[in-house]
């Protein structure tokens, strides 16, 4: 399956990309998405969840490169789940989330270690993959599967 992402990226990916760059310098910046999606707040990077084509070319470039670790799905497996809603090593951002898959985790106090993964996935891969893990954490919470992190009586707790 050949997916045109260049309408959808060259209008989102750049623009992301920028607002992304922009965002973690200024912490002020919002991005007007073409497609309704997820973010964590109105100046994260949004991802577009509504868009199937790109949710599911996510799963498959999930599947070929972060599955091994991360367990089918994302579910957890030697590596931490992706699809709970608690991402551990980031302030649970897109922004950061993308961050973290590009440029990989090298601190071993923090549990583990992480390949970056931004010299051999494309912008749009990396942001696909990352609106895949938000679409399935969002169908687990509605499927009963994982309680929903946004509405826990404890506030989640971030590193810095």
């Amino acid at each position: 399956m050949v997916i045109k992402f260049s309408s959808l990226f060259s209008r989102l990916g750049l623009a992301a990309l920028a607002v992304v760059a922009v965002s973690v310098m200024t912490n002020s910046s919002v991005i007007d998405s073409a497609y309704a999606g997820h973010k964590m707040n109105e100046t994260d990077l949004e991802v577009p969840t509504e868009n199937m084509e790109i949710v599911e070319f996510g799963k498959g470039k999930y599947a070929q490169r972060c599955s091994f670790c991360h367990g089918g799905d994302g579910h957890g497996g030697k590596g931490p789940c992706l699809s709970c809603g608690k991402f551990v090593y980031t302030a649970n951002t897109n922004a950061s989330i993308y961050a973290t898959i590009a440029g990989g985790i090298q601190n071993r106090s923090l549990g583990g270690t992480m390949g970056a993964f931004g010299t051999t996935m494309s912008y749009e891969e990396i942001l696909s993959v990352l609106t895949f893990l938000r679409w399935e954490e969002a169908r687990r919470v509605a499927a009963g599967e994982i309680a929903d992190p946004y509405k826990v009586e404890e506030q989640m707790v971030f590193p810095e």
